[in-house]
């Protein structure tokens, strides 16, 4: 009766993960489909600190590209730019399908400055990259990877921040 037990919840498992795997490997025909897309329309804006710090920012520089095809919005990317103190550069890049999110990729490369003991500081490079595999937006069932690394537990992604980033960049090219 055990190893009846043991056995079912064994294909339980198998079968999430054969349906887990299955999904990434869509994701990433997708994703791979549309960065080899040779027909995308791409438009671009730059906005510098002197024009964009009236909206709050800290940032020195941002970057907004929207990639489309027949007025189908494929890919986004947002990158911003800080060439201050501690130099920076975070860029999003939020893939669609059916004008729906189904893969975004969190880029970081910056410096993180270490305070020695002895009171002065040393700078090392600091680099992230998480991508987030979107099984279902509205529910909110994603996998996350940092560095080529499983997240674990799966935490919920900032969908409001999401959807007020891709309305702002929609927005910025009407």
């Amino acid at each position: 009766m055990v190893q009846l037990y043991i056995s079912i919840l064994f294909c339980i498992i198998s079968f999430s993960n054969l349906h887990s795997q299955n999904t990434n490997a869509k994701i990433n025909k997708e994703f791979q489909r549309i960065e080899n897309l040779k027909t995308l329309e791409i438009d671009s804006l730059t906005l510098t600190r002197g024009v964009d710090f009236n909206r709050g920012s800290n940032v020195d520089q941002k970057k907004y590209k929207i990639f489309k095809e027949r007025n189908r919005v494929l890919k986004i990317e947002y990158q911003e730019i800080n060439d201050g103190y501690r130099k920076w550069i975070k860029k999003t890049t939020i893939y669609f399908k059916n004008e729906t999110p189904f893969f975004i990729i969190e880029r970081i490369n910056g410096e993180t400055t270490l305070y020695l003991i002895d009171g002065g500081e040393k700078s090392e490079p600091h680099k992230v990259i998480e991508e987030i595999y979107i099984y279902d937006w509205s529910n909110e069932k994603i996998k996350r990877v940092y560095n080529g690394h499983e997240a674990k537990p799966q935490m919920k992604i900032c969908k409001t921040c999401y959807e007020e980033l891709i309305e702002k960049l929609i927005l910025e090219f009407k």
